[in-house]
């Protein structure tokens, strides 16, 4: 009988491979033992596209949130030059925030300052600036620095991406890509024959040129959405003929939280009111909280068999057929005007002067479709108007397809309505993050919390890609398969799946809607406990515990610190 050798597996074939260790052999997935603390995170890097609501969240979240945050460095790209998202591209007249202010903040940064309880986009702008500054939430930002390539290298386990900054092509590479550059970024001019034969000032609310002095021309302006209705509402006093082209109609509600104004509109907090909010932290606490609610009921408005949604869509059309009254309106407008459509199928615009402004002599309405844009204005089958300026108030594509060359797992890249899951995540994408992604939660809750639930989850997987050494971790098919069929029957009873044109269905009128299937709760907490048997995870090492070290803790440092952080008081008694 030949010797025993513990290195040959053919003379022991029954045995388990830890059996084979206990023995002194080394099956393929045997691997020494890591002399490090368990859970000891490697240092890994993060990209993270845009400046935005999104990359500021999670910048505040990495710098001032996260505990033993040595592991992951990260750059945070921005296009713009300067920070601040949709409200620094944003500058068209009118342009403001249709929530109440105090729900419109940063988490940690609550503003008892305020001007108003709506206040314009300048003014959240310089809040953003101010909490930048107040945090050094730029300390890893570089601006003008738009993402040309992203793509996923299998062997490295990392994303490689391309950035050109003023015409210098950097190239960067990271474990890690957060894409947070939002549902409202990447513009959409309409597709009108002749639209750039037009010599006149022809601009999107989205690029605004603030050089152009539009008072006393003659404008037309394309589209009735919150973007339009805003331009319109502002700029037709001071011009001097102004027609808003339109397509479609729209409910016009009461503003968001008019309950809690005293006459339903705007008003100025008085120099006390604001000195009390910085003062009773208490009270200015209890205010935001119940802000936060009456926004979040937005969820149940949108429900087509839910009280909320009789209420506010008889509440929307009783001040358009008052409106319409007062100001002696055209009744063929008018009909047109009030929608057959669910309340909330189309984004819900606050009626804030809007149809007080078709009372004008200079301000008309018109429906008839546009046939061609020529050199000196817009012609309908009723004829050619002329026009010194026009503007496309005509939205967003929000598909929320990365609008630059991104190349996922196998070559897949991401065309069509985006199937996401629980819009942080799609499968064929390791390691990729989306801070408002498919079906965000986006016009039926607060979307800065929203965002920063988004944000949590993803440093929470982060952190766990860095301590259990894990290569690449991807949301598995059947997982978004079936979350996207659930969600889709769920979203056949709100609103956003009515027969209208809307941002929801990516300007379609049918199919897909790219909306939140729930309550702003909802998300936080289906965030919150999904786990990882829904995703295909890859290890660096043979062995996927490799990563519990040494069999200790550092916080029981060698056995001279705590060596049972779990004994504490109200769990092992008073």
């Amino acid at each position: 009988m030949s010797a025993h050798d513990p290195q040959d597996p053919t003379q022991s074939p029954m045995l388990s491979n830890a059996a084979r260790v206990a023995e002194g052999q080394r099956p393929p997935n045997w691997v020494p033992i890591k002399e490090q603390y368990a859970y000891t995170p490697r240092k890994i890097r993060m990209i993270c596209v845009g400046a935005g609501l999104a990359g500021l969240s999670l910048a505040h979240m990495i710098k001032h949130e996260m505990k033993d945050n040595e592991f992951l460095d990260y750059t945070i790209y921005d296009k713009n030059a300067e920070v601040g998202g949709v409200w620094y591209e944003n500058k068209y007249p009118g342009v403001a925030c249709d929530l109440a202010a105090h729900t419109y903040v940063f988490r940690f940064e609550p503003n008892p300052d305020w001007s108003h309880f709506y206040v314009s986009g300048a003014e959240i702008y310089e809040y953003i600036q101010k909490t930048v500054r107040k945090w050094g939430l730029d300390e890893h930002v570089e601006l003008n620095s738009k993402i040309i390539e992203s793509r996923w290298d299998e062997d490295s386990g990392k994303w490689k991406v391309k950035i050109d900054q003023n015409g210098t092509i950097k190239e960067d590479e990271a474990e890690i890509l957060v894409n947070g550059m939002g549902l409202v970024n990447e513009w959409k001019m309409p597709d009108i024959n002749g639209l750039y034969d037009f010599k006149g000032k022809l601009v999107h609310t989205a690029t605004w040129d603030e050089s152009y002095d539009w008072k006393g021309k003659r404008v037309a302006v394309i589209g009735n959405g919150s973007a339009g209705i805003q331009v319109v509402t502002t700029m037709h006093p001071e011009t001097s003929k102004l027609v808003n082209y339109v397509r479609n109609p729209t409910w016009l509600t009461p503003n968001v939280n008019a309950e809690m104004t005293p006459d339903g509109s705007n008003f100025a907090y008085t120099p006390e009111e604001r000195e009390r909010f910085r003062n009773d932290p208490k009270a200015f606490f209890e205010l935001r909280k119940e802000l936060e609610n009456h926004v979040n009921g937005a969820s149940y408005a949108t429900l087509k068999e839910h009280a909320f949604q009789d209420l506010m869509r008889g509440e929307a059309k009783r001040i358009m057929e008052e409106r319409f009254k007062d100001l002696k309106l055209d009744p063929a407008v008018a009909a047109r005007m009030i929608p057959d459509f669910p309340a909330g199928c189309r984004r819900l615009t606050p009626e804030i002067g809007y149809l007080r402004s078709f009372a004008s002599e200079n301000t008309e309405m018109c429906w008839d479709e546009i046939e061609q844009i020529t050199e000196t204005g817009i012609r309908t089958k009723n004829g050619e108007e002329e026009f010194d300026m026009i503007i496309c108030a005509t939205g967003y594509n929000t598909s929320a397809r990365p609008h630059w060359n991104h190349v996922g797992r196998n070559g897949r890249v991401l065309t069509g309505d985006l199937e996401g899951f629980f819009s942080v995540q799609i499968d064929d994408m390791p390691n990729y993050f989306m801070i408002g992604g498919p079906n965000f939660l986006i016009s039926h809750g607060t979307v800065y919390s929203a965002i920063a639930f988004a944000c949590e989850y993803a440093l929470k997987w982060i952190k766990k890609i860095a301590t259990e050494d894990i290569k690449s971790l991807d949301v598995r098919k059947e997982s978004v398969d079936d979350y996207n069929v659930w969600s889709q029957e769920y979203l056949k009873r709100t609103a956003f799946s009515g027969d209208c044109s809307s941002w929801y269905k990516n300007g379609k009128s049918k199919g897909f809607v790219n909306a939140y299937a729930g309550t702003t709760s909802h998300f936080r907490k289906s965030l919150q406990r999904i786990g990882g048997e829904h995703f295909n995870i890859k290890y660096n090492s043979a062995n996927r515990f490799s990563y519990l070290g040494n069999g200790q803790m550092e916080e029981e440092n060698q056995g001279f610190g705590d060596l049972s952080d779990y004994f504490v008081q109200g769990v092992w008694g008073p």
